[in-house]
């Protein structure tokens, strides 16, 4: 089993990953709401575009594989933090040297880039996580890795 150091997510720490920290962006309020804006902007390859809310808990960050995409995709981190494993994919294998696993706190935005090996983001500790997802209409094919790799 691989085992990966987890870092805090930085701006330049993971490439195919662009990431907007909650304190990049900029917040309007008034007396009955508040609106934080998003830096992050992405051009789709399809203006067939949908979007959900992903909830996940608490579990060993260990993944014995990746998925990717034929387009971007665009993840806000709503609440809680999260854990995610991001890989290069090379030659249509993923490239096991690139494994990053990133802790991610609310308020963060990021955007993965077509083709970027990543998972699904478990919680770190007991309050789950929710982030909302924004993507073109496509499929989310998997391989497995070479070997597990889980977060340390």
């Amino acid at each position: 089993m691989k085992q990966v150091k987890i870092e805090n997510l930085t701006k330049s720490q993971i490439s195919g990953v662009a990431v907007m920290l909650p304190e990049d962006g900029t917040t309007y309020k008034e007396n009955f709401f508040e609106w934080s804006a998003s830096v992050l902007t992405s051009v789709f390859n399809t203006n067939e575009v949908t979007g959900g809310v992903l909830k996940a808990w608490h579990h060993t960050p260990t993944f014995s594989e990746i998925e990717t995409h034929v387009d971007k995709e665009m993840f806000y981190f709503v609440s809680g933090t999260a854990i995610m494993l991001f890989v290069d994919v090379a030659d249509g294998k993923p490239v096991m040297a690139s494994a990053h696993m990133a802790r991610i706190l609310p308020g963060t935005q990021i955007i993965i880039d077509a083709g970027k090996g990543h998972f699904v983001a478990v919680a770190e500790g007991s309050d789950p996580i929710c982030a909302v997802v924004v993507a073109p209409k496509m499929d989310a094919p998997r391989m497995s890795l070479q070997e597990a790799v889980t977060g340390v």
